[in-house]
């Protein structure tokens, strides 16, 4: 992204000039005329009151050969020294630069402009440039402006095969192009950098730092050629910039607070990052970083946070916000990373200690090159605002008072809290008769040691604690409900591997199953035959001992089961109000908390997905993090995605790049929405529908949740407890929509 800058020439007939020390007014001796007026723009010329001061007339050479170091601080020091308004004119022409400084206080100076219309060239001999230092650095000064569409070559070429820092932690770090250190109210604009040895711009300990229309370009191997680099500085405002690089585009380091990046194009490269932060002691803090109206195009990563692992001391990063941000084939579009370690190997795996929080993703949009849209790495307790777990944000408020996760009441307030009532006996039965078909499967799970063994601890385990709570319901944990008889685990994915079988069976009839239903030319009828698939996926069920040991004994046909549901109406039954809105308007992002593998997912939900998508709809998947019965994981939710997209990245056919897979930070078959992961708060906080799948999520809890945008639960009725609640029959369905009207 650049502008357009239409240079207009001027032919000056000078009949006298003055001249100050025979320097300074941009003129010198040359040709048949004897003068030469070296070229200025209109703008350098107004302003008697503006001292000029030109290379040239220090003697720099622009021959693109002599080292023209003595002529630029030559001139430097003379306009540092002057007072008022001053201007360094580096005129067209090619410049052999060695490593220069550019040092302030220029006390009696009240603002320099460095006027670079010249290409510089960096000398290529390594052992001028001392450790981590800049090429050329500007620094302890105040109101600088870099400006005039020059070049700073930093000719890193010959120079990047010596950076062993991807690979060492104590390499020798190469010259940066353009160094700022203890700069305040400085301007950089209209420059260019190409090919600096390691990055190219990099400020200090800056305030009150503006740059734009900048151009930055280095191959996509070339390393750690960061475009922009910023540590420990405020103020900080980038914009209306071009940066191609082979590593971050921009990178906000240590220490920084108030930090505004806003409309840079960015590729190739590794994206924008936040870090890496706490690798070294005594770290600062970061916040108030706004990334806003970029666009990243085949980079690496889009937006990135890393943090080193084992982290010397505690450090915070907050209040950071990314929005309205395009990927064009990102590989990883959301990436945050605590586990942060480039390096073959890491002294410690220990867990980071920077704290992440009040960080916000809004709008973010485009194509991913990976089936993962959103990674988190690492662990949850360093990325929180007050909690690991926070509130979905599109439940009413107040949630204290609108809201409560289970629907059926286990007990009222005037039952004795040591006694259980009759609710929770039939509860505590059922998952007692639950235990049998648990104990099976885990003895017949080949891929755990003495699986015999520690299937009938698992059982004799449960049945101690649920016979605890039949005596004492607040025994472990209380007052019981739907939640915490959940949260009673086991083995950790008993079901892992008749999860994979059946996803293999349903993948393999994904596409006649998308064909039929493309083949209803009613929309109505389609739509409807698409919930009925849902419904018959969710009969997939193993956490249902019934549907357990009928799958075992005789398995389960699909099709069959879309054809076998219960008669509408259904024991609530809002599927026409639903049809109706789905033709007057379409859902511009919807949140789909998923629930069973197999059918479920595969036949039911996905299908129904793809036509969302074919709406125009943007589609949000929300997986549970850990295994629990035969829900669909997180991990395990890309791989399917991953197996079912053709060469060409689609569903049958429909662009997937609305299509975004999120880790819900659930374990459990039902759902509390006061706990899910940041990462889909964040993605969920503009959706406009609102879908529950499951027995456990839409109707055991959540069936009477209000929400600020419309909501469906949908699943159906697999326990006689349930049934009887609801007063349907079992294996009824409940299909409750609710329409929030604007």
């Amino acid at each position: 992204m650049g502008t357009d800058i239409i240079g207009i020439k001027l032919l000056y007939v000078l009949s006298f000039f003055f001249c100050v020390n025979g320097r300074g007014l941009g003129l010198a001796s040359s040709g048949a005329n004897g003068v030469q007026m070296l070229e200025r723009s209109p703008a350098e010329l107004k302003g008697a009151n503006t001292h000029l001061f030109n290379v040239r007339s220090f003697g720099a050479q622009a021959d693109g050969h002599t080292d023209d170091r003595r002529a630029f601080t030559a001139a430097w020091k003379e306009a540092c020294a002057s007072t008022g308004k001053v201007k360094l004119l580096i005129p067209k022409g090619t410049y052999m630069i060695g490593p220069i400084t550019f040092a302030g206080p220029c006390n009696s100076v009240s603002s320099l402009t460095v006027v670079m219309k010249g290409y510089l060239k960096a000398t290529t001999d390594l052992s001028e440039y001392g450790f981590s230092a800049g090429w050329i650095e500007f620094g302890w000064m105040k109101g600088l402006t870099l400006t005039g569409g020059g070049t700073f070559d930093g000719q890193g070429v010959e120079a990047w095969p010596y950076n062993k820092c991807p690979i060492n932690a104590n390499c020798k770090l190469l010259p940066t192009n353009l160094k700022f250190i203890a700069m305040n109210k400085t301007v950089v604009r209209g420059i260019t950098s190409v090919n600096s040895k390691f990055f190219h711009i990099a400020l200090v300990e800056c305030n009150n730092f503006k740059g734009s229309q900048i151009k930055i370009s280095a191959p996509e191997n070339s390393p750690n050629t960061d475009g922009i680099h910023i540590e420990r500085s405020s103020g900080v405002y980038f914009s209306q910039s071009l940066i191609g690089t082979g590593d971050d585009c921009i990178s906000v380091g240590q220490g920084n607070s108030q930090v505004t990046i806003t409309s840079i194009t960015c590729g190739p490269g590794h994206g924008i990052s936040v870090g890496s932060l706490g690798k070294y002691p005594n770290e600062e803090d970061v916040s108030g970083l706004v990334v806003k109206d970029c666009t990243m195009t085949g980079t690496t990563n889009g937006i990135r946070i890393k943090t080193w692992a084992n982290s010397p001391d505690s450090s915070e990063a907050t209040n950071m916000t990314f929005e309205n941000i395009v990927m064009n084939n990102v590989t990883n579009p959301i990436i945050i990373d605590q586990a942060y370690c480039p390096f073959m190997s890491c002294a410690s795996k220990a867990p980071s200690r920077v704290k992440l929080s009040d960080i916000y993703f809004k709008n973010i949009r485009g194509t991913s090159l990976s089936a993962v849209a959103v990674t988190l790495k690492g662990r949850r307790r360093t990325m929180e605002s007050s909690s690991e777990l926070v509130a979905f944000p599109l439940l009413l408020t107040p949630i204290e008072s609108n809201y409560r996760a289970c629907t059926i009441p286990y007990r009222f307030p005037s039952d004795n809290p040591r006694k259980a009532t009759p609710t929770e006996l039939s509860w505590i039965d059922l998952f007692l008769n639950s235990i049998p078909s648990f104990r099976k499967r885990a003895e017949s799970d080949g891929t755990v040691a003495d699986a015999n063994v520690k299937a009938e601890k698992f059982a004799q385990r449960y049945s101690e604690i649920l016979e605890d709570l039949k005596k004492d319901p607040e025994s472990h944990g209380g007052p019981p409900d739907c939640v915490i008889y959940s949260r009673i685990k086991g083995f950790r994915d008993i079901f892992k591997k008749v999860k994979d079988e059946e996803n293999a069976k349903a993948i393999s009839l994904f596409e006649n199953v998308v064909h039929l239903n493309d083949a209803i030319e009613d929309e109505s009828k389609r739509l409807e035959n698409l919930v009925r698939g849902i419904f018959a996926g969710n009969i997939f069920d193993l956490g249902s001992a019934q549907l357990a040991e009928v799958f075992s004994k005789d398995g389960m046909s699909f099709l069959a089961s879309c054809q076998n549901l219960v008669p509408r109406p259904w024991v609530i039954d809002d599927l026409d109000s639903f049809k109706l809105k789905w033709t007057r308007k379409s859902w511009k992002k919807v949140i789909i908390f998923v629930d069973n593998s197999g059918a479920d997912i595969i036949l039911g939900i996905l299908p129904f997905a793809r036509e969302l998508l074919r709406c125009g709809s943007q589609v949000v998947l929300a997986a549970n993090d850990l295994p629990s019965i035969n829900d669909v994981t997180y991990p395990e939710l890309i791989e399917i995605i991953a197996k079912l997209k053709d060469e060409n990245g689609q569903l049958v056919g429909v662009d997937t790049s609305n299509l975004l897979i999120a880790n819900s930070g659930n374990d459990l078959p039902v759902i509390d929405l006061t706990r899910i992961s940041q990462e889909l708060a964040y993605l969920a906080s503009d959706a406009d529908l609102v879908i529950l799948e499951g027995m456990g999520r839409g109707i055991e809890t959540n069936l009477y949740a209000q929400f600020k945008c419309d909501s469906l639960k949908i699943g159906m009725v697999k326990h006689p407890e349930v049934a009887q609640f609801l007063g349907g029959r079992l294996y009824d369905c409940v299909f409750k929509y609710n329409e929030v009207l604007s």
